[in-house]
């Protein structure tokens, strides 16, 4: 007696799955992608192989989030509020009602129109086709996950454009002291969409050796488009006296990576050597000028005497003078 329960369930069953399988969907899978404001033409083809008699089916759009083999992992609840990022409203099929002639073919277009402000990225929906006389039973059979049909793969195009620059990189040109020990970057954003460059400062001494490198950005600061960031970094150079080279290499951007280059070259001079540079400049200025004076005098030797400086003036007084000495005698 047990097993006639089973055979009754067993019969009642039986024409569901065999009315299953006389509807064959193609294609599949649609795989389409699309930038916002584009539109795209599909078709699915449904065939009937009913001998006598016509098809009555229903079609519902689903979105759906699928796993990494393609597997179909829940159905999402339509969300009509925001329709830059609801598949579903993307897609137009007709919603009436569908029939299809014994052993005939239909096919049935459909259109995907993306949003103007449509967010980039992947989107599946599930078109579902359930044979069925009214349009809230096929759905409810299509949220059920029991329905045949058509997974479609909507990939919105990223166009924005990633355009960062390094729009000025400044540190002293001459280092004297750890005040002035700073090297600022000023990053502008000239794109649409925000990012935040990491990256480092390397610096180099006179030799082209590396002697230091700082990070930059540490903290993951996003720069929206249109602003700019400043960032501030302390010199880690402390040998004294000598010429070096700051190069920044950053990096920015989401979808496709990008690098920025700069750089600049500075003198560390602490004070006292600049003190000390003075002092010498002084000294010599001091030396020259004591050898300059001690060339404007001329000593003459006379024979068995001592040294005596004569002076020797242009012109002369026409009237002689007591102590003139007449050498025409």
């Amino acid at each position: 007696m047990k097993l006639l329960p089973l055979l009754v369930v067993f019969l009642l069953t039986l024409p569901t799955i065999t009315l299953a399988n006389e509807i064959s969907i193609r294609p599949f899978l649609i795989d389409t992608t699309l930038v916002p404001r584009e539109e795209a033409s599909q078709s699915i083809v449904l065939t009937s192989a009913y001998p006598n008699r016509t098809a009555v089916l229903y079609a519902t759009v689903n979105e759906i989030s699928v796993g990494i083999d393609g597997e179909i992992k829940e159905f999402i609840p339509p969300v009509m509020t925001d329709r830059t990022n609801s598949v579903t409203s993307w897609i137009e099929i007709s919603r009436g009602r569908i029939e299809i002639p014994a052993e005939g073919s239909l096919e049935i277009p459909i259109s995907i129109k993306i949003h103007p402000f449509a967010q980039p990225g992947e989107y599946h929906a599930f078109i579902g086709f359930t044979e069925t006389k009214k349009r809230a039973d096929a759905e409810a059979v299509a949220l059920r996950g029991d329905a045949n049909g058509v997974i479609v793969k909507v990939t919105v195009a990223d166009e924005r454009t990633e355009t960062m620059r390094i729009s000025s990189m400044v540190v002293d040109r001459f280092v004297t002291d750890s005040s002035k020990q700073q090297v600022t970057i000023t990053v502008e954003n000239a794109g649409e969409v925000a990012s935040a460059p990491t990256g480092e400062i390397i610096f180099y001494n006179n030799r082209g050796f590396e002697v230091a490198a700082l990070p930059v950005n540490t903290d993951q600061q996003t720069i929206a488009p249109a602003e700019s960031k400043t960032f501030t970094t302390s010199i880690p150079v402390d040998s004294g006296l000598g010429r070096f080279k700051a190069n920044a290499n950053l990096l920015y951007g989401e979808n496709q990576r990008a690098s920025l280059y700069d750089s600049v070259g500075f003198f560390m001079l602490p004070l006292y050597y600049l003190y000390l540079g003075i002092a010498l400049l002084s000294a010599l200025l001091l030396l020259l000028f004591v050898l300059i004076r001690r060339g404007t005098h001329t000593t003459y030797a006379a024979e068995g005497g001592d040294d005596v400086q004569v002076f020797i003036r242009d012109g002369h007084d026409p009237k002689p003078q007591d102590h003139d000495i007449d050498l025409k005698k």
